[in-house]
């Protein structure tokens, strides 16, 4: 759905604001640097802002977005030659996207690789994924947005804004509630344009995350570029827009037919998942649904073991044994048997029956929350 679809069927926000977001993976670079790097502009308050932001009038946009992740993590083998919407390959370092939308229905992405590109176009009622070095792709069908208007169904499952600055913003600003200080910081340019700044701080300390930084165009009120920053200076992640265009962009660019030669299969995540030497994808299945546990700052992602037994740490690996051998030593084993993994943001703890638990939370959080998860 769009923007401004999502932002009205939230409660109406009060003053003063206070958010409980749940940090999700995005964020990014900084737009290309100007002369007036903070331009003047009428002041604004919290509360202005996020009521502009939830009535804009915007639909349709284009433009190039780079996600930038520091977590402190190595680059996997061979992650940064193939596109590929995982994990994997967005966990570390910089990735360039094309974007494209045209209301609740219509939007695409292209993210760039070095050697290859991986699609995602949802269209109507169908949701296609692509990735050209492989020749993979998924599609299923998901309801329209009108179908889906009064709740959540099917429809939002193929919105794609979720994987842009747009959706970014919302996630951080879906929930409201006293565990957050609102405020105005100095404006930005962000792809040559000018933006508020809005920043969400937490007031839980059992968080990671010291403040999300959210910029909003001066003009049209749509979120530009989202920045999470952890302890140290520069944001652990990023995603904004280098470029972006607020003109209708073609139907043609929303229609996709499967290449000559192409497998098409019912597997979304299949289609650009990280595989093994032999072609084959490494996924296993697991023994149930992920679980957010908690609330707001403190939030906790849990993924089940796989039906193996293994860890879902281990398709970060992509088959690869060099990214396992990786992976393996950025963990400690506890006294207890357990393995974790600190980052600059995000932690994560692996439990001796395969269990993991992800969150922007501090290590004794998780332990917590997986002791009183038992499996």
């Amino acid at each position: 759905m769009t923007p401004r679809a999502a932002m009205r069927r939230r409660a109406t926000w009060s003053v003063p604001v206070a958010t409980a977001a749940v940090v999700t993976l995005a964020a990014v670079l900084p737009g290309t640097a100007s002369a007036a790097a903070h331009p003047t502009l009428p002041a604004r308050t919290a509360a202005e802002l996020l009521a502009a932001v939830q009535t804009s009038a915007v639909t349709a946009l284009s433009g190039t977005v780079v996600e930038t992740a520091r977590l402190g993590l190595p680059t996997l083998p061979g992650a940064g030659d193939t596109a590929a919407l995982s994990p994997q390959t967005l966990i570390s370092g910089t990735h360039t996207a094309r974007v494209w939308v045209d209301g609740a229905d219509k939007q695409r992405i292209a993210l760039l690789g070095q050697l290859s590109e991986a699609d995602a176009v949802h269209n109507g009622n169908d949701l296609w994924t692509y990735t050209s070095s492989t020749q993979q792709v998924g599609h299923t069908t998901v309801g329209s947005a009108a179908a889906s208007a009064k709740k959540d169904t099917a429809g939002e499952k193929g919105d794609l804004t979720k994987y842009t600055p747009l959706g970014a913003a919302q996630q951080a600003l879906a929930a409201i509630d006293p565990s957050t200080a609102v405020t105005v910081d100095r404006t930005a340019r962000v792809a040559g344009h000018s933006a508020y700044t809005l920043v969400l701080t937490p007031r839980d300390n059992r968080s990671t995350v010291r403040r999300i930084a959210i910029a909003i165009d001066a003009t049209r009120s749509v979120p530009l570029r989202v920045q999470v920053f952890g302890a140290a200076k520069a944001a652990a992640f990023e995603i904004g827009f280098t470029h972006v265009s607020f003109a209708r962009p073609s139907a043609s660019t929303f229609q996709f037919t499967p290449p000559a030669g192409s497998k098409v299969s019912s597997d979304l995540l299949g289609a650009t998942a990280p595989r093994s030497a032999d072609g084959a994808t490494t996924s296993a299945g697991s023994t149930g649904s992920p679980k957010v546990l908690g609330t707001g700052w403190t939030s906790v992602l849990e993924l089940p073991a796989s039906k193996d037994g293994s860890s879902p740490v281990s398709a970060l690996t992509g088959g690869s044994h060099r990214a396992g051998e990786v992976v393996a030593k950025l963990f400690t084993t506890l006294p207890n048997g357990d393995q974790l993994l600190r980052s600059a943001l995000l932690n994560v703890l692996v439990t001796q029956d395969g269990r993991t638990f992800v969150g922007a939370v501090t290590p004794e959080v998780l332990e917590q929350t997986a002791a009183g998860h038992a499996g």
